[in-house]
């Protein structure tokens, strides 16, 4: 039986898109940690940052990650701060093998900022936020990894295929 996969990163590292293909590719259902947020909560991550800020919205991620431990048949895309809490990467190693996927800091602000959606990057210098961010949450990444696979350099598809095949030599591993 293939295990679960959690899919952490970085804002833009391509955790909803690897990870729907990675869902294809499995038959696993594919499940956004925000998306979860925002239907518990009945609202936008924007609103909930502007009513709750990080910190509220934080704490109902916790919630939302909690609800998961023990379900099977899943690629879970966490949002990219949920790592920061020790007790959601605690949760994030129960649930499945957790991927870090990290891509060029300036190919991930590229596809950062395009959205325009991202409430951290609301700052008068984005650019000067985002390697803040980055650089202060890096080592929290791979701490919390199983694996980092660096997908500067393939699509979409091609990483979905490798991070399969790097998860399941580690699964084989494992007692």
């Amino acid at each position: 039986m293939l295990p679960n996969f959690v899919l952490i990163g970085f804002m833009g590292c391509g955790k909803s898109s690897v990870g729907r293909r990675l869902s294809s590719l499995t038959g696993h259902r594919f499940v956004d940690s925000d998306e979860l947020v925002v239907k518990a909560e009945g609202r936008s991550i924007p609103e909930i940052f502007a009513s709750c800020g990080e910190e509220g919205f934080r704490e109902i991620e916790q919630r939302v990650l909690a609800d998961l431990v023990g379900v099977a048949g899943m690629v879970l895309s966490s949002g990219g701060g949920a790592i920061l809490r020790e007790a959601n990467r605690e949760v994030l190693k129960k649930i499945g093998i957790v991927v870090w996927l990290d891509s060029d800091p300036n190919i991930l602000f590229d596809r950062a900022i395009r959205s325009g959606k991202r409430p951290l990057l609301q700052t008068p210098n984005p650019r000067e936020t985002f390697d803040q961010l980055l650089s202060a949450r890096r080592a929290i990444y791979e701490s919390a990894a199983d694996f980092r696979f660096d997908s500067t350099h393939v699509n979409q598809d091609e990483a979905a295929r490798k991070v399969l095949e790097q998860a399941m030599r580690i699964q084989s591993q494992r007692p």
